[in-house]
């Protein structure tokens, strides 16, 4: 199974995943709390961007500068074939080095699958990312531990810190908490984060 590199499984599953991933956008919420902290002509990037349905799309719509940003080349593809007028990069976002920064970066169900010591290390990047007051936006899992799930008939990883620990590694890399919800069970159970970095 493949514990450090997950996208290699996204690689395996790309087009079982976009006949598959929900649509029904119940992330809108905090999308829009996110839309609300931005200026209008705010630039975004979506890490781990996969397919840009329906996340990056709901961007896109609204006529955001939005980048999508992936390690799973057969994920992009698809996401360029849906979005044929915007920029994707195929990188992997524990090497992300992009000299700019952006408004907001988003990395929902992306980051958690990293192991933990590539999650810890990802916070000063996120940062430097970031312009001051810029927004991160990502989910984790409520408690510190490593999980398998299962898609399209393979395994893949997930790892989380405890609460405490995000806060403490926050904290350290410059961020304010904005709003921070466990296991929104009218979002699918996802734990979200929404940090702002501080001048």
């Amino acid at each position: 199974m493949e514990r450090r590199n997950v996208f290699k499984v996204y690689d395996r599953i790309a087009e079982w995943f976009d006949q598959h991933r929900g649509q029904q956008l119940v992330e809108k919420k905090y999308l829009d709390y996110l839309i609300s902290t931005l200026p209008d002509t705010a630039s975004i990037l979506d890490v781990g961007c996969g397919t840009g349905e329906p996340i990056f799309r709901y961007f896109a719509e609204r006529n955001y500068p939005i980048f999508g940003l992936d390690a799973s080349a057969a994920m992009l593809a698809i996401a360029r074939k849906n979005f044929p007028e915007h920029e994707f990069l195929h990188m992997d976002m524990r090497e992300l080095q992009l000299d700019r920064q952006f408004d907001a970066i988003i990395a929902w169900h992306s980051f958690f699958h990293l192991p933990l010591e590539d999650q810890e290390n990802m916070f000063s990047r996120f940062r430097e990312h970031l312009t001051p007051n810029g927004i991160l936006l990502f989910t984790s899992g409520h408690e510190r531990g490593e999980a398998w799930g299962e898609n399209g008939g393979e395994q893949l990883f997930h790892a989380s810190f405890s609460t405490q620990e995000y806060q403490e590694l926050l904290q350290h890399n410059g961020f304010t908490i904005l709003t921070h919800e466990m296991e929104d069970q009218s979002c699918g159970g996802a734990t979200v984060w929404i940090v702002q970095r501080k001048v």
